[in-house]
């Protein structure tokens, strides 16, 4: 039973990977000549592409990352504006306000 898990699980594994490939290989396609890419297209090909890597490291065992990739870093605490910077975000903000 083990082992029919197993090759199912590897199966599923490969499939995933093709899934990331086709998607890599659609982010890396260039356009027909004197075309651009649309944004539409470049951003459902990089959601195609997040979805399918996302797939993938969800399949593996949990085990395959390091728990240090997933502990968060202390952010420092913003520092405070200095007196100079403040009159350069209120001139800004005057400045949008018109």
């Amino acid at each position: 039973m083990s082992t029919e898990r197993d090759i199912r699980t590897s199966e599923r594994f490969k499939h995933l990977v093709s899934e990331l490939n086709a998607a890599i290989d659609t982010m890396r396609q260039e356009p027909d000549d004197g075309r651009s890419w649309s944004w539409e297209d470049e951003h459902v090909a990089g959601l195609n592409l997040a979805d399918a890597a996302e797939a993938l490291i969800l399949a593996l065992p949990s085990d395959t990352w390091p728990a240090s990739w997933f502990k968060e870093k202390p952010m420092p605490a913003p520092r405070q504006l200095s007196a100079y910077e403040e009159r350069l975000v209120k001139e800004l903000l005057v400045y949008l306000d018109r």
